[in-house]
């Protein structure tokens, strides 16, 4: 039995060996640290995590982080040779063996610690070599090392037990399982059971009598325990693992091996130390070979397997001696065929320009370079038709193909009409030295109802007479209304003839045009051709015609002629050209672009975009470049070969974790989170703190360059963004204020993740714009407000007080002016002249007595008048003192410096002073009485000195009676308090000074100056 399973194994791994697993491989060139791969594990968050030669490696999906002992957190590795990785999913610990001791990763603090900081009882881990890590129970853990045995870790007892610490084993332990609840455990050439003992465990032999070559692995795999050895491929042993008639050699898994996984279909990887990778199939027992080829970068990066891994999606991780390579069931879903994957290297040509199936079955393509081949898809070989490669010294290229009802090929190229003869193979071309223009064809059909070719040739369409071989205009009626360049001409690209014998000619320029033989009816399709001029490819679906257009995919219902939708492919100012449609089982279209292929649903709405990220060997296709086979398979000719997958079997993505935020950084330096920023719920900044950037990946391996993400930060925009691959979100000077950062993701089929990631993000104000500033400054102003309305009161109070006095200063010199003395005087003279019949000077006497009572009260209502008002009202008063007494005389001087009519004083100032010096001065001298006012300026001060040649002021002030204090206080008091107020209401510097001439060297004789200083 065991050599007929042997037997089995032997011939599929033979049968299979040319079949290809395709790989993505990642090395130092991105971002690896080292290309030697010890250990793989995947963490809580989703990381993957790589243990190399030379570091820790953490990958996101977008970029590897590394950690090592010269940066960062990593200074914590006892050394950077990384051997084990193994993830505590209890805990939440990575834990990090290391050929010089082991430490623990921390994801929620994104920190590394020596294991004595967690278990000081376990110290000694610190500082030895070790091989491997693992748990299988909860607080249990086994540390095989390399020169200390195997080491027993329980850290809810906090009990460390060694075993195999003899001089014989303690470097021999390679590898520890569990396979049906026994821990089993491999030395170089022997095995052993760990049976649980009281709170340890008791070594008991394993099969002590069966010749192991050097083991180097152990693996539980369904009901089997596998056997990996150091050189000569595998055992395993089936239940009842017991027995030694159980153990099978596997010879067909040759070398020595470097790990197990098994996959999420229940395929076991086993990869070897030299001999490549093998996936074994138990369902079909069948066994896939995959080795290292340096020409196809999708072949595994190296032979020699250090580890293996599968993630949580299915995804096969193997860490080689060279880097890493990677196994994505879902990434290579398309298959490429050219000059490296076609029989021989058949396809010696990978620009593809037109494919075609004839009716008898077979497959033709149309090359750039190489003219026509015909095509056998089951075995995946070209045969090429020489005579169509080359035509005079150019390379010929095939543009489109059509065939005879005889079966023979007639063939639109560079070269002109060529013909391919079925049965001898030969070539012959059909030009007309008339028409050079028939030298460069694009498209070509068989008329169903004539004997004729119809050919888009660079200058219009032309026929071809199949019966004469010879060449015809079309009719005059088959003309374009289309005006192009100056000249009535349009290419056409591709032929499509409906039941009813019209042609639809799709034209580079002119749009979609219909042409019906038969009825002779030429039109073109306006509703398209608004759209677009540049139609490339049509595929009729009933009463539909899909076209594929230079302005994206448009929906026309021939039969309706309305125009049912236009479709871009993309609204971001990316390409929005489509080449050719195809029709697959369950009623999906697929359109080829310049970008990869996009798939739609019947109704036009779009469904995903396949680009090289999804498994495509080239983005950009060709014209009207397409074929579907009888089982349902769909083929695009392109700029890189034939893209062939079948849609039926196409698997689809559905798993799609949530996002991870990976890195926040603030005014462009990344910001220390104290924690892993996976785990970051909320983030606090000063105002200035406020260009902050988010890097964010989803932990999503398959096909991850075409994951997508949108976000928005609420407070500042609540509008998602457009899904796009770019993982980083930039704001710049965020004002003041709460926000919430909002992140999702969508996998490479556009399923959305079912979580959305939030941060919250809290931008502090300024310490002007706090609460309690603005409170201080509320209250501050208020403060100042009120302080400045009191202010302002007591001011308007002052002022209306001190206006007050001033009215009643002035109603005071007006009383002084006006009293009743001089009243009572001025009538008896009045009353004199009359009588002794004076009546001129007694009119005289009595108007000049009446204007000078109109003008002082008019001066009394003025705040200032001038000078010249001044002097005139000193006159008439002064002409009326004259009139009273004998022998007086006065001189009012102006200067000639001073303006007069401009400059203003207070009113009511000069003229008692005036009248002072007439009553107490002169009065009382005899003759000769003289009073001289002078007006002058120094600065800005003008100056009035009232000089009289009286007794003199101390004279008067001796000789004073009891009414002349009542007049001096009704005068001079006056003048000064009135001058006070004057000062304290305008500030400016008004004074008064009466002196005595005795006290005035330079004033001889005797009399008075009263000197009056008003500020101009």
């Amino acid at each position: 039995m065991r050599y007929t399973i042997l037997s089995i194994f032997i011939f599929f791994t033979q049968l299979l060996q040319g079949q290809h697993l395709m790989f993505e491989n990642y090395s130092s060139e991105n971002g690896l640290s080292q290309n030697s791969c010890y250990a793989i594990a995947q963490d809580d968050l989703g990381f993957m995590w790589f243990g190399t030669q030379d570091g820790l490696n953490r990958y996101d999906g977008r970029e590897f982080r590394v950690y090592s002992q010269n940066t960062g957190i990593g200074k914590k590795l006892p050394s950077n040779i990384i051997t084990s990785l193994f993830f505590d999913t209890d805990k939440k610990y990575l834990w990090v063996g290391t050929v010089q001791g082991v430490c623990l990763y921390y994801p929620a603090g994104d920190t590394l610690v020596r294991i004595s900081e967690l278990f000081p009882w376990a110290s000694k881990l610190d500082h030895i070599s070790i091989k491997k890590v693992v748990s299988f129970r909860p607080d249990e853990y086994w540390v095989i090392t390399f020169n200390n045995g195997l080491i027993n870790l329980n850290t809810r007892t906090s009990e460390l037990s060694t075993y195999f610490n003899d001089e014989e084993n303690k470097g021999n332990i390679t590898s520890i399982v569990m396979h049906e609840n026994r821990i089993l455990v491999s030395l170089l050439y022997t095995m052993h059971e760990m049976v649980p003992h009281d709170s340890a465990y008791q070594v008991k032999p394993f099969h002590p009598n069966y010749p192991f070559p050097q083991i180097r692995e152990l693996y539980s795999y369904n009901d089997q325990l596998w056997i990996g050895t150091m050189a000569i491929g595998c055992y395993y042993i089936k239940t009842p693992i017991d027995q030694d008639e159980n153990i099978i050699v596997s010879k067909q898994f040759f070398g020595g091996v470097g790990g197990f996984s098994t996959d999420r279909e229940n395929k076991l990887w086993i990869g070897t130390r030299g001999s490549g990778m093998y996936r074994f199939d138990p369902a079909s027992a069948t066994v896939t070979r995959s080795l290292n080829n340096q020409f196809d970068p999708t072949t595994p990066c190296s032979n020699y397997s250090l580890s293996m891994f599968t993630d949580r999606q299915g995804i096969v991780w193997c860490g080689f001696s060279g880097g890493i390579a990677k196994y994505d069931p879902l990434r290579y879903q398309f298959r490429n065929i050219d000059d490296r994957t076609s029989l021989e290297g058949s396809l010696s040509d990978k620009v593809i320009v037109r494919m075609y199936k004839a009716k008898d079955g077979k497959t033709f393509v149309g090359t750039q370079n190489k003219g026509i081949m015909e095509w056998d898809p089951a075995k995946n070989y070209f045969k090429r038709y020489e005579g169509s490669e080359i035509v005079g010294t150019a390379n010929n290229v095939v543009y489109d193909i059509s065939e005879d009802k005889r079966g023979n090929l007639w063939v639109a190229s560079c070269g002109g009409l060529m013909y391919v003869d079925r049965k001898t193979d030969g070539i012959s071309y059909f030009s007309d030295k008339k028409l050079p223009e028939l030298n460069k064809m694009y498209a070509i059909i068989k008329l169903r109802k004539a004997d004729s070719l119809l050919i888009a040739t660079e200058n219009g369409l032309r026929f071809f007479s199949l019966t004469d071989k010879h060449w015809h205009r079309l009719p005059e009626y088959v003309r374009l209304t289309t005006f192009m360049g100056g000249l009535y001409v349009y290419t056409g690209r591709f032929f499509y003839e409906d039941a009813d014998n019209s042609v639809w000619i799709c034209t580079e320029g002119s749009g979609l045009v219909r042409y019906n033989y038969v009825r002779k009816e030429f039109e073109t399709i306006a509703p398209v051709n608004n759209v677009s001029l540049f139609i490339r490819h049509l595929l009729a679906d009933g009463p539909l015609f899909w076209l594929a257009t230079d302005n994206g995919l448009i929906i026309y219902n021939w039969q309706q002629k309305k125009l049912i939708k236009h479709i871009p492919l993309n609204t971001n100012g990316s390409s929005n050209v489509c080449y050719a449609i195809q029709k697959d089982a369950n009623n999906n279209f697929w359109v080829s672009s310049n970008l990869g292929l996009y798939k739609f649903n019947r109704l036009g709405e779009f469904i995903q975009k396949y680009n090289t990220g999804n498994g495509l060997s080239f983005l950009e296709y060709n014209t009207a470049c397409t074929l579907k086979d009888s089982v349902g398979s769909i083929y695009f000719g392109g700029m890189g070969g034939i893209t062939k997958f079948d849609p039926a079997v196409l698997k689809h993505n559905d798993y799609s974790p949530p996002p991870i935020i990976t890195m926040v950084k603030v005014n462009d330096k990344p910001w220390d989170l104290k924690m892993n920023p996976a785990l970051v719920d909320e983030l606090t900044f000063n105002h200035d703190q406020n260009f902050i950037t988010v890097q964010f990946a989803v932990n999503n391996f398959s096909n991850e360059a075409n994951n997508m993400f949108s976000y928005r930060l609420k407070g500042l925009n609540n509008n998602w963004t457009e899904r796009a691959v770019n993982n980083i979100a930039s704001f710049t000077s965020l004002p003041p204020g709460n926000y919430t950062f909002e992140l999702r993701s969508a996998n490479s089929d556009g399923v959305w993740s079912n979580s959305i990631r939030q941060l919250q993000i809290r931008v502090l104000p300024p310490w002007w714009q706090t609460w309690w500033f603005i409170s201080l400054s509320i209250l501050f102003v208020a403060a100042l407000v009120s302080l400045a309305v009191a202010a302002r009161i007591r001011k308007i109070r002052h002022d209306a007080s001190i206006k007050q006095q001033l009215a009643e200063m002035e109603i005071k010199g007006l009383h002084a002016q006006m009293n009743p003395h001089f009243i009572f005087n001025s009538l008896n003279s009045i009353k004199e002249m009359i009588l002794e019949d004076q009546k001129q000077n007694a009119s005289r006497y009595l108007s000049k007595f009446a204007q000078l009572i109109r003008t002082s009260l008019e001066q009394s209502r003025q705040a200032f008048i001038s000078i010249n008002q001044c002097v005139d009202h000193l006159k008439q008063y002064l002409e009326m003192e004259k009139l009273r007494f004998e022998d007086f005389s006065y001189e009012i001087r102006v200067d000639e410096n001073l303006d007069a009519e401009e400059i203003q004083i207070a009113p009511m100032l000069v003229q008692p002073l005036v009248e002072n010096a007439i009553w107490h001065g002169l009065r009382n001298k005899k003759s000769d009485r003289k009073l001289l006012v002078h007006f002058y300026r120094e600065g800005n001060q003008v100056i009035c000195e009232i000089d009289d040649n009286g007794v003199g002021y101390r004279h008067t002030m001796n000789g004073k009676t009891s009414v002349l204090p009542m007049h001096k206080s009704l005068g001079i008091t006056n003048i000064r308090e009135r001058l006070t107020l004057l000062n304290e209401k305008y500030h400016i510097k008004c004074s008064l000074s009466i002196r005595d001439k005795a006290e005035l060297p330079d004033k001889p004789g005797s009399g008075t100056v009263a000197t009056l200083q008003l500020t101009i």
